[in-house]
This record gives structure tokens, C-alpha cells and sequence, in this order.
């Protein structure tokens, strides 16, 4: 894995190595968060299509404003994690990296050949952001979600509309961004008990 390009923004993080393999907007938004304070996060996208959010508007120019913002700071790689080739060439990354950032639902990995058996093996001290909609064992787990539904299930549309009027979903989706916040202090969190307990292993 090359060095980080010195324009990447210094900071606290530097020196830490992310693999963003999600999509969207939590995830990549946490991976975000994570550059933004110096990490060298390397996104993954499908060849062809590329993250979902490129298709998202506003575009101005031709440029995915969304996608631009949620994933500044950051490298790009194409890889088909479909294929044994794109599993390979995630393998060598993940051996050298610190965090991997994923947010597929639950088993789409593990059909792919990358489980936590896998991970592991490549890399006992990797820390690995989930998100999901739902987790990754309750009874709702295979169930898509995207910020609209928790904020909708939360009650916090309804708070958000007129007084005896409908319930009404804000311009910014919340809860992805909230999702994403939580998600790098959870990473953060995981690495500072790594340093503390370097026999720990990852979470």
C-alpha cells in the first residue's frame, strides 16, 4: 500500500489506515469523520457504478454534491468484491489497515467469502465498523433501512411537524448523520482500548 499523498488533511489520526467499503451516506460519512482528523481512508467502489450516492442529487456541474462532501479526504480504488480477484486484492488492504467501514446488510459479506473468520485471520487487529439498519442478529436484521425509516419509527418527523398536521421529514437525513457520528466514536473507542490492551485484538 503506497503512503498517503501529503495533501491529505494532518492531523491526530495520521498514520491510521481505513478501508471504506460502504455506501451512501452513514457509513462513508463515519469514514469521513475519520479523514477529516487525518486518517488515510482508502474508498472502495463497485467498477462502472460507483457508490449509490454518485446518483444522488443535487449535481452541480456533473458532480454529485453528496457524494463529494461525504467523501472528502479520501483515496479511491474500484474493486468487485463480488469476484475472487476483488476479494484478493481487499485482502492485501485489509492486512495492512487499521479499521474497515462496511454497512452491507448482514450476510452479504460472509456470502462473498469476507466473514469475520476471514478478517481475522488476514488481520487480528482490525477494528470493523457494521452499520446496518437494524443490526446484525436481532429479529429485524435483514431488513433494509435507510434514515427516513428511523426517523419516521423514532417519532421525530412527528416533532418536526405543525402542530395537528402530518409528520414531516426534514431536508438533511438525521439520522444517517447521527448514525455516522456514533459509528467513529465507536471506532475511536475500540482503538483507544487497542492501544491501552494491544493483546485485545480488534473489535
Amino acid at each position: 500500500m503506497p503512503p498517503a499523498p501529503p495533501h491529505l488533511h494532518p492531523g491526530p489520526l495520521s498514520g491510521l489506515c481505513v478501508i471504506d467499503i460502504s455506501s451512501v451516506i452513514a457509513g462513508p460519512f463515519a469514514a469521513g469523520l475519520l479523514a477529516d482528523f487525518g486518517a488515510d481512508v482508502i474508498k472502495v467502489e463497485l467498477p462502472g457504478v460507483g457508490d449509490a450516492l454518485r446518483a444522488l442529487a443535487p449535481h452541480k456541474d456533473g458532480v454529485p454534491l453528496w457524494w463529494k462532501v461525504t467523501n472528502r479526504n479520501k483515496r479511491g480504488v474500484t474493486l468487485d468484491l463480488h469476484l475472487p480477484e476483488g476479494r484478493e486484492a481487499l485482502g492485501r488492504l485489509i492486512a495492512r489497515a487499521d479499521v474497515l467501514v462496511e454497512n452491507f446488510r448482514p450476510g452479504t459479506l460472509d456470502r462473498w467469502g469476507i466473514d469475520k473468520a476471514w478478517l481475522n485471520d488476514l488481520n487480528p487487529k482490525l477494528t470493523t465498523l457494521r452499520l446496518t439498519g437494524f443490526g446484525q442478529t436481532g429479529p429485524k436484521r435483514d431488513e433494509p433501512g435507510f434514515a427516513r425509516v428511523f426517523e419516521a419509527m423514532s417519532g421525530f418527523t412527528h416533532l418536526c411537524g405543525e402542530a395537528g398536521g402530518n409528520p414531516v421529514h426534514l431536508g438533511y437525513p438525521v439520522s444517517d448523520a447521527v448514525g455516522g457520528l456514533f459509528g467513529a466514536l465507536g471506532v475511536l473507542a475500540a482503538l483507544h482500548k487497542l492501544k491501552a490492551d494491544p493483546t485485545s485484538g480488534g473489535q
